[in-house]
């Protein structure tokens, strides 16, 4: 085995180090994304406590988070690549994600990045077999993406991003009530479980680096997703009775919430107007700054042929259920420009730009794959 996976330590010089993280260093994990802020017209900070290696565990597969910090000990970055099975082309992959990329503001090391990078993708490589990423960017996070995607002589060892998929992480607000759907939307149940099983399986072939989806994977998810059920899933059939369109909701809050710190530019009017209808029909008003939002992610979602009309029964199921629970807002990830956009009309709706890139080390065997696809395998609930 290559020398570099036997370590702990991916480089160190006299002034920094990089290593992979151990779990002693959770609260200090914690810290470093409370202090990370989102910045744009809303504020925010992600938060990870109690447990920051949480939501990689959901991944089904290993994990490595790496810790850059100082001589004295002081952690000033991180970053972290969860694998898993994967569908390339129809045959199975080691694939991985690429999170938790976060620098303290300040922090003088973020200059190694493009180096540690790359061999942070080499340990994944050299250990777990994984030669495709991918990784999600902010649209307007201008820092992160001058950061990852531009190419300069002095990031001349950077790994290469192309675009998959631009997508909007799509959020419905809970606001006045909602038409019940055309369709009767069901609860699975034991007896849905292998049509169930197959559907979703046939859904992933579909999708590049789409989930291997067999009894174990779902067994897995029901173990491990806080609160995830068979239940929760709720399924729309088509006139036959056979399953076309499928949700999970799944509220994040065990392992990841979003706290709001300020509404600036638009936002502020916005939040205004906002919150005065809310008090007024009676909704819940947006979090004030400190607070968190209250969210359900719509997981699991699938549809076939992106037929809008499955997916608005879905929704207005969904937002029937739910709007019981004084939530803020359920959100999907739908590619920009999918049919798919069309089932929100009449909901109130704020979409949140961002783009899905494939990631790969220069040389590598997928380094001329086509990666532009309106179906990727990504599960917004993980990101």
């Amino acid at each position: 085995m290559n020398s570099l996976v036997e370590s702990t330590v991916l480089f160190e010089d006299s002034r920094y180090r990089v290593r992979r993280a151990e779990p002693a260093d959770n609260e200090a994990l914690c810290e470093l994304l409370r202090a990370v802020h989102i910045r744009g017209a809303l504020d925010v900070a992600q938060e990870r406590d109690p447990d920051f290696f949480g939501l990689l565990r959901l991944h089904g597969g290993p994990e490595d988070v790496w810790l850059m910090e100082d001589q004295a000990g002081q952690i000033g970055g991180c970053g972290s690549v969860s694998v898993r099975p994967g569908l390339i082309q129809g045959a199975h992959e080691t694939v991985g994600y690429l999170g938790d990329l976060r620098a303290r503001p300040g922090f003088r090391g973020v200059r190694y990045l493009p180096r540690l990078y790359r061999m942070a993708l080499e340990w994944a490589r050299d250990k777990h077999k994984a030669e495709l990423f991918y990784t999600v960017v902010f649209d307007d996070n201008l820092l992160a993406k001058r950061a990852l995607l531009e190419r300069k002589r002095h990031r001349k060892e950077q790994p290469s991003y192309r675009v998959m998929t631009p997508f909007a992480m799509t959020s419905v607000q809970f606001t006045t009530k909602q038409d019940r759907p055309r369709r009767k939307i069901e609860n699975a149940t034991a007896r849905d479980r292998p049509e169930l099983l197959e559907f979703l399986a046939r859904s992933h072939r579909q999708r590049l680096m789409g989930e291997v989806v067999d009894e174990a994977w779902l067994d897995r998810r029901l173990a491990t997703w806080p609160g995830l059920q068979l239940d929760s899933f709720l399924l729309a059939r088509d006139h036959q009775g056979r399953i076309v369109g499928s949700l999970a909701p799944f509220d994040p809050g065990a392992f990841k919430r979003t706290r709001v710190l300020g509404y600036h530019e638009h936002l502020r009017w916005v939040r205004f107007f906002f919150d005065l209808g809310a008090r007024i029909a009676r909704f819940s008003t947006l979090p004030p700054p400190g607070d968190v939002f209250r969210f359900t992610f719509l997981s699991h979602l699938e549809v076939d042929g992106d037929d809008p009309a499955v997916f608005r029964d879905l929704l207005l199921e969904a937002y029937r259920r739910l709007s019981p629970q004084r939530l803020h807002f359920m959100s999907a990830m739908i590619p920009r420009g999918s049919p798919l956009e069309s089932a929100f009309r009449g909901f109130m709706v704020q979409r949140t730009n961002m783009t899905l890139y494939g990631v790969n080390l220069h040389g590598s065997r997928f380094s001329e794959l086509e990666l532009r696809t309106s179906r990727p395998g990504f599960e917004i609930a993980l990101a």
